[in-house]
């Protein structure tokens, strides 16, 4: 392996990851890279002369965004049934697109057998086989499967920081006490901010 500085104009991300971010976690990134520097190096394979990611999409497109020309990459001499089991393992944290995810298992078990992928993977093998397993639902089952879990990531629950004074956290914490879902103080905030958008658009309305 070595190490790169390649033009971003030369990298290509794979088709085959099934790791997904939301576009919350995907703001702090970009963030975080603007603030901190690219300091992780993508990992990529060679094609041709090319190059295709093998881990770091998401930090591929931040960089991009924020107008980087070149990266910091390590240059894997492996092929593409490799790449995949380097991706799977690279992105264990991730939240996944289970048929992108099986589609990944199958074509490395084209190759391996389910205990080779097992050794190789942090998946044991009845894993593998449920995932697998998914290929095989009618194509209307998938898209609700597929469905289901888009809604889950949609309605996950994210942390919001705000910095106030002492003074203003109890004028603040006064304010959702009064409000209509006062038993509840995120209820209660999504409420407020409701209304005051609700507000906005009647005066413009009116206007």
């Amino acid at each position: 392996m070595k190490t790169e500085r390649i033009s971003v104009n030369l990298i290509d991300e794979n088709e085959y990851n099934p790791n997904e971010m939301d576009e919350n976690h995907y703001l702090k990134l970009v963030q975080n890279i603007k603030r901190k520097g690219f300091r992780k190096p993508l990992e990529v394979r060679k094609n041709g002369e090319r190059y295709i990611i093998v881990d770091g999409a998401h930090r591929f497109r931040a960089c991009k965004e924020l107008g980087y020309t070149e990266v910091e990459s390590i240059v894997d001499e492996i092929d593409v049934t490799e790449a995949m089991v380097d991706t799977l393992n690279a992105n264990i944290h991730g939240s996944h697109n289970p048929y992108k995810e099986a589609l990944m298992f199958k074509q490395i078990h084209d190759r391996y057998t389910l205990q080779d992928i097992e050794k190789l993977t942090v998946f044991n093998q009845g894993e593998l086989k449920d995932r697998m397993d998914l290929l095989g639902l009618p194509a209307n089952v998938q898209k609700q499967i597929e469905e289901m879990q888009e809604k889950e990531q949609k309605e996950a629950p994210i942390v919001l920081t705000f910095i106030v004074k002492e003074t203003d956290k109890q004028v603040i914490m006064d304010a959702l006490d009064l409000f209509e879902e006062a038993t509840d103080k995120n209820k209660a905030l999504l409420a407020l901010c409701k209304s005051v958008l609700e507000k906005q658009v009647k005066s413009d309305g009116a206007n």
